[in-house]
């Protein structure tokens, strides 16, 4: 068992089903919403818990009844939250419309998009996983000095990740698909970087190093009826594998594996079950 330190989001997820795709001017009928607990650092702690690491989480809950109750949950699931932090903020819920493909639109508060990573524990751990929209400079140049690090590649252009590895998706990073992709990388993960992995859906996993690149085929599944958290359970197993000291190919394959089992129901990974609030409670709190 490694000790695995996850930085990333805990957010109450409200799930929208809907009855067709998203199309500009259309018109959609939707299903009652579901409370979720979702988040890249919940969704990726969880499935590393389930395969039987120990996780310190880095986030922030509301300090509200909503995110007390959240607590409680992370706890009993058994992660360590001794550097979890409360704020006064209300929560907000992420809202997420699902089609019926299992696609989705994510609908953030502005609120929650606009927190800044300030300071990380000086924890000695295994291993770092980190998936914060922005960070201050220097926090994370210090953790990679420090610990191996597997990160998710930022959205914004001007932000940097030193890792040995980055996972980003080819939805949302198409121009790291080309054959400068190692070197581009490269430029956010710094001279440490070993590979970039981008995933593509249930197309096949890229993965760019120094020497070339290689492609790693997904695993056939039927139309998942829903596909949040996908990739972080793919990162999860990603570090399961690479902890072990496996190659980058293999870990691919690895995290594929457990983003699979996710999607097929998993009980052991599906950890994202309603919570035991209503919807009127985060509402008012």
């Amino acid at each position: 068992m490694a000790h695995i330190l996850v930085v990333g989001s805990v957010n109450v997820d409200r799930i929208w089903p809907l009855d067709a795709p998203l199309r500009a001017g259309g018109r959609l009928t939707r299903r009652d919403a579901r409370l979720h607990m979702g988040g890249g650092g919940f969704n990726t702690g969880a499935a590393l818990l389930a395969l039987g690491h120990r996780v310190t989480l880095v986030a922030t809950l509301s300090s509200d009844a909503a995110g007390r109750a959240g607590r409680a949950r992370l706890k009993a699931m058994g992660f360590d939250l001794g550097h979890l932090s409360a704020n006064e903020a209300p929560t907000e819920p992420l809202d997420i419309l699902v089609d019926p493909t299992g696609e989705r639109t994510i609908i953030a508060p502005a609120t929650t998009e606009a927190r800044r990573l300030t300071a990380l524990p000086p924890l000695h751990v295994d291993l770092a996983y980190v998936n914060v929209r922005r960070a201050a400079p220097g926090v994370l140049e210090a953790l990679a000095a420090r610990t191996r690090v597997v990160a998710q590649l930022p959205l914004e252009a001007m932000q940097r990740r030193p890792a040995q590895v980055l996972i980003a998706s080819a939805s949302d990073h198409a121009l790291f698909a080309g054959a400068d992709a190692f070197h581009s990388a490269q430029e956010i993960g710094g001279p440490g970087l070993a590979a970039l992995v981008l995933t593509n859906g249930p197309g096949p996993v890229q993965i760019s190093e120094a020497a070339g690149r290689t492609q790693v085929a997904v695993p056939p599944l039927g139309t998942p009826a829903n596909t949040t958290g996908a990739g972080d359970a793919f990162a999860a197993g990603f570090i399961d594998f690479w902890l072990a000291g496996e190659t980058a190919q293999a870990a691919a394959r690895r995290g594929s594996e457990i983003a699979a089992r996710l999607l097929a129901g998993s009980e052991g990974l599906r950890h994202a079950l309603p919570l035991p609030l209503s919807t009127r409670l985060v509402a008012e709190s």
